[in-house]
């Protein structure tokens, strides 16, 4: 399916899940080479640029985050851009994409603003609100950071572990999706002065600068979450000791009272205190006096 917008000389094709058809539309208004055309009809690899005489390719990935699998998929975008015409391709809606293409169709002014200063503007216009959307995303994980700290020092050791297992997958997703990209963003702003005129370098060169935000600001988050799995691990290990200490003390107490019993309750007809008539709650309050003596040694030594 294929939407145009049109301004002057300047025109924007959006094509969403490219056919057969849209393809040969392609073919029969445009000189594209062949295996450009046909880049777009199956999901390409991996980011990259390349450069035509006549036209810029570009394959940009954007990610999005699922909630119910809780990991960060890929979202395609393929890009040709001319002189006069810029062809934006992809498989699924892409947020950012949408809403430029929807409100410069309804809004005469807002188009003519972004299409009429030339494909150069329009590209960066659509990379910038790319690459801004995906700098809001990390909101997202900064809270769920946040959230993990707070709950940490709560005494919730154990949930935390798999919390942060899920930080820690949507940071790495993120990151894998981003970093190949980098050396497009570089690429275009170099090369892509030439193509669009040298005032463009710096419009490049501030999408450039929102990459190496988001970049920066992943490179932190992971520093923090990897911090918080220590704390996390180290708070557990040392709640898991204490429980430790307490079950060892338990049986070190009670290794003398079964000893007691179990000498007691040897079938023997001469036993110490066994003809006895209060012989029974003496060895009670024997044992009695042998716990109470431990946990008194046990506190002087500061075990309890």
């Amino acid at each position: 399916m294929r939407s145009i917008l049109k301004s002057g000389k300047i025109t924007w094709i959006d094509i969403q899940s490219p056919s057969e058809d849209d393809i040969n539309f392609l073919k029969k208004n445009y000189k594209f080479h062949p295996l450009v055309l046909e880049e777009l009809t199956s999901p390409s690899l991996r980011p990259f640029v390349e450069y035509y005489p006549r036209y810029l390719f570009m394959v940009f990935y954007y990610p999005l985050y699922n909630k119910e699998t809780g990991q960060t998929a890929i979202r395609e975008l393929d890009i040709i851009v001319s002189k006069n015409t810029l062809i934006t391709s992809h498989y699924q809606t892409i947020l950012p994409l949408k809403r430029i293409f929807f409100s410069c169709s309804l809004n005469p002014k807002r188009k003519k603003a972004i299409l009429g200063r030339g494909t150069g503007y329009l590209l960066f216009h659509i990379l910038d609100s790319f690459w801004n959307h995906c700098l809001n995303k990390l909101t997202r994980i900064n809270n769920n950071i946040e959230s993990i700290e707070k709950k940490i020092f709560q005494g919730k050791e154990k949930e935390m572990v798999k919390e942060i297992s899920y930080v820690k997958t949507d940071i790495i997703g993120f990151k894998r999706i981003m970093e190949p990209q980098k050396e497009i963003l570089e690429s275009l702003y170099k090369e892509g002065g030439a193509f669009f005129g040298k005032d463009l370098s710096h419009y490049f060169l501030d999408v450039l600068g929102t990459f190496t935000k988001i970049w920066n600001t992943l490179q932190a988050q992971k520093e923090n979450i990897l911090a918080l799995e220590d704390t996390n691990q180290s708070l557990l290990s040392t709640k898991i000791n204490e429980i430790m200490k307490v079950l060892t003390i338990f049986s070190v107490v009670l290794m003398p009272l079964t000893l007691i019993t179990g000498i007691w309750g040897m079938n023997f007809a001469n036993l110490p205190l066994s003809k006895i008539k209060l012989g029974f709650w003496i060895i009670i309050g024997a044992m009695l006096l042998i716990i109470t003596g431990m946990i008194l040694y046990f506190k002087k030594k500061k075990w309890l």
